[in-house]
């Protein structure tokens, strides 16, 4: 992974905490050239990502320790092709009484993580 990598996971996270849309360890940050995928590690924070919390893999190889929405995002690349996803939790989508594995959140598939947190922000101001 190249320092420009990190340079736009760090960006995307800062900025989708920044907006409240995610909190902690909520979320989580994926790119897929076609070839190589790069997707945050389960438990990391977006607003403060090291160089550990980036994990490189395939979509037939995924690292290890990738994200717990690591099968979602990888269907997302299979069905929508290469890009950017960003997943976040804006106020309001987490539905009560979730539990791992139900449907949450807002996702957004995009040709960079900057277009994805933007369809992200707009996606969550169509849903108030």
């Amino acid at each position: 992974m190249g320092a420009g990598d990190l340079t736009e996971f760090r960006r995307a996270g800062t900025t989708l905490l920044s907006l409240r849309m995610v909190n902690g360890s909520e979320g989580n940050l994926s790119i897929w050239d076609g070839h190589r995928l790069l997707i945050t590690r389960t438990g990391s924070e977006l607003g403060a990502l090291g160089e550990d919390d980036v994990l490189e893999g395939t979509l037939e190889e995924p690292p290890p320790g990738a994200s717990s929405d690591l099968a979602l995002h990888v269907d997302r690349y299979r069905r929508q092709g290469p890009g950017a996803i960003a997943h976040a939790h804006p106020s309001g989508t987490v539905p009560e009484g979730w539990r791992e594995g139900q449907p949450h959140g807002l996702y957004a598939h995009a040709p960079s993580l900057s277009a994805a947190v933007s369809e992200l922000v707009r996606q969550a101001r169509a849903a108030r």
